[in-house]
């Protein structure tokens, strides 16, 4: 496995300080990060491509699933493109419920107030870069390591505030 730090890009579904299972998968850490489109990823793809040739080097086999991805492909359940990945690039990052990730600040300070980490926050991720080839899936995957929050954004979804739902 190979060691990055993504570009600074913006967190979506970030479950950084509790694990969150799926549909009876064991829990883990994750968050999807997003990127405009002309965002520099060919560190990102240079270690892709290095993952592969090592783990097949007779060749890269089709129909590889790959960590990057177009955002304009990523539907919600009525099929329109999410919101928020249109227009973007974005990768999701996870690790098991075992190995949390340390969340800091831009200064490097762990970060306690959970509020500081959400859907919309700035954020650069150090990621394990890996290939796997497990029960007919192949491809290549983001291990969920350290977090950096490196600034505010604009808050994904419907969010309300105390003073807002009660009139203050």
């Amino acid at each position: 496995m190979s060691r990055i730090t993504l570009p600074a890009g913006i967190a979506s579904f970030p479950a950084l300080f509790e694990p969150t299972g799926f549909e009876g998968s064991p829990p883990k850490f994750n968050v999807t990060i997003l990127w405009d489109k002309d965002e520099d990823m060919s560190r990102l793809k240079s270690v892709v491509d290095q993952v592969i040739a090592k783990k097949w080097p007779e060749g890269r086999p089709a129909n590889l699933r790959m960590p990057l991805m177009d955002g304009d492909k990523k539907l919600d359940k009525d099929g329109n493109v999410r919101p928020e990945f249109k227009g973007k690039k974005y990768a999701k990052a996870s690790c098991k419920a075992e190995d949390i990730p340390m969340v800091v600040d831009a200064q490097c300070q762990p970060i306690m107030d959970r509020s500081k980490v959400y859907g919309g926050a700035e954020m650069r991720v150090a990621v394990g870069v890996f290939a796997y080839d497990k029960g007919g899936n192949r491809g290549v995957g983001l291990y969920l390591g350290n977090v950096q929050v490196t600034g505010e954004g604009t808050p994904f979804g419907n969010v309300a505030t105390p003073e807002s739902d009660f009139g203050f």
